[in-house]
């Protein structure tokens, strides 16, 4: 049986974000191939859940703290998760027998590869990636609505995320993507690296049958986590321009996800049509009393996983046209997508009312997608990928000495 040690930031518990249930799910998707898996990070907020397969390692502290960080070469995220304990944990697995794979998840646990040389028989080392980083910091340093102070922030960090995520991809054996989008992204600064999209896969609620009435509430519904910097600063983007347009056509905004309470405070006190809930336990009552779902996210790239959500709960979906990629053309069809978000509140405010239409979208949408999100494919893919790529592992030194260089570089 192949071994694979997964590395990532912390426990990805509980399943409030999609960066967290991207990592659970492909993680038990490729235990479920065959593949022996020890996940290894800090603590969650929540206790691990049993998963066939997989074997929860939990390194003891936590991140370090920002503002130390911030002096460090590496953007804020890798800093903070390079700790001492975490070395420690790292040498002490490495350790453990033969690994034939080792997945580093997400480009803030992209130091680990400075320490290929702990590992012995060359693995196959796996950049597990959930965006395009560069493009992302790229967006929120170009944000002009944001203080001069962040900005300022933004702009260091994303010249450290730049440099550093495509030392990553250039130094490891395999980079997956959430996209065929980011893939083409990746390729072009890390050539010669294979690169494997893997579309999430989707194994929640289903709704059997649904019909949208005149009994269904006007209101559209937002679904997601805003912890996130980009995520916040997404949501204040388009409340700003449809607030005022959505509230004098009596439509409300329902806005279902976790946030920090402070900003939770600054938004209830400046917008009239937006309700927010706060963190839910179960999404589909606030599904079921909306009309349509609305996804737009200017800044970011990826795979927006609330699309599934939405289409298996049988929600209706407007969004801005980039808010839909990785999403097969059949899936697109049926959603009413958008260039620019002007256009996009006109379009919601047509189609509203429109029961009928409303009602063979998200039909439509279901039939669409109802084969073409299966995640024990999607594990059974990267499984024969990572098989591939053992024989090809690049030298253990090879990381270390580039890295060396792009720290001084930069």
């Amino acid at each position: 049986m192949m071994r694979c040690l997964w590395l990532a930031r912390a426990m990805p518990f509980p399943w409030t974000a999609g960066d967290r249930i991207y990592t659970a799910k492909l993680a038990g998707a490729l235990a479920g191939a065959g593949v022996d898996v020890t996940f290894a990070g800090y603590a969650g907020e929540a206790p691990p859940q049993p998963m066939p397969g997989v074997t929860w390692h939990i390194v003891p502290g936590g991140p370090r703290a920002r503002i130390p960080s911030l002096l460090s070469a590496m953007p804020l995220v890798a800093a903070r998760h390079e700790t001492s304990a975490y070395h420690d944990a790292l040498k002490a697995l490495a350790s453990q027998g033969s690994w034939q794979a080792v997945v580093v998840d997400q480009y803030g646990m992209g130091w680990v590869l400075r320490h290929k040389h702990l590992f012995a028989g060359r693995p196959a080392f796996v950049f597990v990636t959930h965006d395009h980083e560069e493009s992302v910091t790229g967006m929120q340093w170009r944000d002009a609505t944001a203080p001069l102070h962040k900005r300022a922030y933004m702009g260091q960090n994303y010249l450290k995320t730049r440099w550093f995520e495509r030392w990553i991809a250039r130094n490891s054996d395999l980079v997956t993507t959430i996209t065929q989008h980011d893939a083409d992204l990746f390729a072009a600064n890390a050539p010669g690296v294979p690169m494997l999209p893997l579309v999430p896969g989707y194994d929640g609620t289903r709704v059997a049958e649904r019909v949208i009435g005149a009994e269904t509430p006007r209101a559209v519904v937002l679904f997601g986590s805003y912890r996130w910097s980009a995520k916040q600063a997404n949501l204040k983007i388009f409340l700003d321009e449809a607030d005022p347009v959505l509230a004098a056509a009596g439509v409300e905004i329902l806005v279902v996800g976790d946030m920090p309470e402070d900003f939770r405070r600054t938004l209830e006190g400046r917008y009239k049509a937006a309700r927010f809930t706060g963190f839910v336990d179960d999404p589909a009552p606030y599904l079921a009393a909306a009309r349509m779902a609305v996804v737009a996210e200017p800044i970011g790239g990826g795979f927006k996983m609330k699309l599934l959500e939405y289409v298996f709960n049988r929600v209706p979906v407007a969004g801005l046209t980039v808010c839909a990629s990785g999403l097969p053309d059949s899936v697109q069809s049926e959603m009413l997508l958008e260039p620019e978000m002007p256009g996009l509140l006109r379009a919601v405010l047509e189609r509203i009312d429109d029961m009928a239409v409303l009602n063979a979208q998200q039909q439509r949408a279901y039939i669409a997608a109802e084969h073409a999100f299966d995640w024990s494919e999607r594990g059974r893919i990267l499984c024969d990928a990572i098989q591939e790529r053992r024989g090809a592992a690049s030298s253990p030194m090879d990381g270390q000495q580039t890295y060396a260089a792009a720290s001084t570089a930069a």
